[in-house]
């Protein structure tokens, strides 16, 4: 991790303590020949989160899992890691067999887990698995609370820890707890059908934040709040009010150190083990086709077995001239269902080589033997085409992996349309992994496409993994927390300073006029994600009770809209910047503006359609107004979206076009702004020498605020 990333998460902690808290943990101490050895998870949570935790500092809490994990710690269960250049403290948590075998083999695996991944006929509720869950939940959080010191934002994670976030607010009501759920969210229709729904909906609502990986798990659990617990959901806002608080739900699609992996591809280790490994299976000359997974029964592995051997029958030139291989590692053996996954992947994995193999080549190789970290990168770099058939996952790092060491810009990625990647890939060959005639087909296409087409595809997968990696999942997650702290800081500020306020207008009145998005309401990823916070709006209606106060607040937001988030009666609101106005029920527009409505609606009409396929813009329609908005937009799909609305407004000669925040604005072609806007407010309230009877206060914090600025600060 470079130095400047280093930094960036330092100053968004803006000091405050970081603790992770997970069921696994980023190293084991284990026992063996050579006396204790560490061991580190390849994938997953752990390994995408340790080079985040090395950079940020701070504490994780996990399960000490290792045979020898507690001969290395102190008596709190402390050791500084990683082992050669320590940057943080791992605290270990002791778990029983009994307790392993009902809190994590039971409940999590064999209830949550299949719940989750919509695989019902593999869920088991078991009550004695329920009360071991419930126990090693409190058992976590009381082992989190002892590492809290001063101000924390406390980050659990993932399924086996549902109920912690309760635990930690009833220990600390104070904390800043943000909770990240790794899997799928189901809907409404199967999570009902958990007998401890209640129970687990209102664990999480102890978090301040909850991250999903995909906007549909967001929508899925804001409708289980609202039909489980009858909680208030408001989903523009995407926020549950529930207990008394109100909690903010988001999407944080996870990524992986790319930067990391790709230093990897690139190493002298790898470039060994290429040549190990091609000489070993007898590449020379063939097609490599690659699966990396688990062996779990949500991964698709006899789905794309199926779809391999349609392709040999239906292509039988393939027969000798490709060779898939199958990394599995075996997993959770203790469940029954697990078990039998396994007996099935191998006999599917001998019947398929006995019916097409020949002395000289097998279809497919199978490994569930573990391998080094830059063997696995040799095995992503190596591979012309890497499959991904989830039959339900939340995103699946394994496709992001291979993209990041892709160095050589060759493979193909073949990606299931039931993973949460697929909706950031766009330039993977989709497949539906139920289908196996078009999985066989998808897997034609990718090993005929022709090279150029593989480096174009490859180079977009590429750049946007880089620029959406593991560093910037965390960064987003920050961003969020410090806006929701900023929240409580500022509605803390206008209580604070209530008194000063009052003396500001003695003797003459006070013109408050205050942005929205940003200075009242925090950033949100998307507009109809920002709220007001309820502290906020109360001060605000203290103010406006006051007769000598005046309340304005001036938006890019609609005027609708910037009313309905603020709703509060007395004020002047202007929306689109100030062309249009309200106070005391009199609304007024700017004249040019008005005229301008159909060619507003018209250039929203051809955008919509001309950006119908780029991933994350929004095109706004606010009736005077439009804004592009492209935060959650892939970079290299960035200049298209700024081209198609350069072209499309030079098309109608009276639309301009003015930048923002990670937002394009589309006007009319008329000199307004917010300073206009803003003196306009002020003479319509205290005539035209306003500056001598009236103190005036403007806060805001975008480009569009410093038109105000300069304004009043020469009327």
């Amino acid at each position: 991790m470079t130095e400047s990333r280093a930094d960036a998460i330092g100053t968004l902690l803006g000091g405050r303590q970081l603790i992770v808290v997970s069921n696994r943990e980023p190293y084991e101490h284990r026992h063996s020949r050579r006396g204790i050895m560490i061991h580190r998870p390849v994938g997953g949570l752990a390994a995408a989160l340790d080079p985040v935790m090395q950079a940020a500092g701070g504490t994780w809490v996990a399960w000490g899992s290792g045979d020898a994990d507690f001969e290395v710690a102190d008596e709190h269960g402390h050791v500084r890691v990683p082992p050669r250049a320590p940057a943080y403290t791992l605290r270990r948590v002791p778990l029983s067999d009994d307790e392993v075998d009902g809190f994590y083999y039971g409940y999590a695996n064999q209830a949550l887990w299949p719940l989750c991944h919509l695989a019902t006929q593999h869920a088991r509720f078991r009550q004695q698995h329920w009360e071991a869950y419930q126990a090693v939940n409190r058992r976590f959080a009381t082992a989190t609370l002892a590492e809290v010191a001063g101000d924390a934002i406390v980050w659990v994670h993932d399924y086996h820890l549902t109920l912690c976030p309760r635990y930690l607010r009833q220990g600390r009501p104070d904390v800043f707890v943000m909770t990240f759920w790794h899997i799928p969210w189901p809907a409404w229709d199967v999570f009902r059908i958990c007998p401890q729904r209640a129970e687990l909906l209102d664990g999480l609502l102890g978090s301040d934040l909850v991250g999903l990986q995909h906007p549909r798990h967001v929508a899925h659990f804001l409708e289980c709040a609202e039909q489980e617990l009858g909680a208030q959901v408001d989903r523009d806002a995407s926020t549950v009010e529930y207990d008394g608080r109100l909690v903010h739900v988001q999407a944080f699609p996870i990524s992986v150190d790319a930067a990391g992996l790709e230093q990897l591809a690139r190493s002298d280790g790898c470039e060994r083990w290429m040549a190990r490994l091609r000489e070993r299976w007898g590449l020379a000359g063939r097609l490599m086709v690659l699966g990396v997974d688990r062996l779990d029964y949500t991964k698709g592995i006899p789905e794309r077995f199926r779809a391999l051997e349609v392709l040999l029958q239906r292509a039988p030139a393939y027969r000798e001239r490709l060779v898939f291989i199958q990394k599995s590692a075996p997993s959770r053996t203790q469940i029954k269902s697990y078990r039998d996954l396994q007996r099935r992947v191998e006999d599917e994995v001998g019947r398929i080589n006995a019916a097409y193999g020949t002395e000289a080549w097998r279809p497919i190789t199978y490994m569930p033997e573990a391998l080094p970290l830059d063997a696995m990168a040799a095995l992503y770099r190596m591979a012309d085409v890497c499959v991904v058939s989830s039959l339900a996952d939340g995103m699946n790092l394994v496709a992001k992996e291979f993209i990041a060491c892709q160095v050589d810009h060759r493979g193909v990625l073949v990606l299931s349309e039931l993973a949460g990647a697929r909706d950031e890939l766009p330039w993977a060959v989709s497949i539906n992994p139920y289908d196996a005639e078009g999985f066989a087909g998808a897997l034609r296409q990718a090993l005929e496409m022709e090279p150029e087409e593989r480096r174009a595809r490859m180079e977009h997968l590429r750049a946007y993994v880089a620029d959406h990696d593991i560093y910037g999942w965390m960064t987003q997650h920050l961003q969020s927390a410090g806006r929701l702290l900023a929240t409580r800081a500022a509605s803390h500020w206008l209580l604070d300073h209530a008194d000063q306020i009052r003396d500001r207008v003695t003797g003459r009145p006070l013109a408050l006029l205050l942005d929205f998005d940003g200075t009242l309401a925090p950033i949100a990823p998307s507009p109809e994600l920002a709220v007001l916070p309820d502290p906020v709006r109360e001060t605000l209606r203290r103010l406006a009770g006051r007769a000598d106060v005046l309340v304005a607040v001036i938006s890019g937001r609609s005027l609708d809209d910037i009313r309905r988030r603020v709703a509060v009666d007395g004020f002047v609101y202007a929306g689109n910047h100030g062309l249009e106005m309200t106070t005391h029920g009199l609304v007024w527009t700017l004249p040019e503006a008005e005229s301008t409505r159909e060619a507003i609606a018209q250039i929203c009409r051809r955008l919509r359609a001309r950006l119908e396929r780029v991933t994350g813009v929004l095109v706004e329609d606010k009736g005077l107004t439009a804004s592009v908005h492209y935060r959650q937009t892939p970079l290299p799909q960035v200049e298209e979206v700024r081209m198609a609305v350069l072209e499309e407004a030079a098309r109608i000669p009276q639309l301009a076009v003015r930048p923002g925040r990670q937002v394009l604005e589309v006007w009319p072609g008329v000199a307004w702004d917010k300073g206009r806007a803003a003196g306009a407010i002020l003479e319509r309230a205290f005539g035209a020498s306003w500056s001598g009877q009236v103190t005036v206060v403007y806060i805001g914090d975008d480009r569009t605020d410093e038109d105000a600025f300069i304004a009043l600060r020469e009327p």
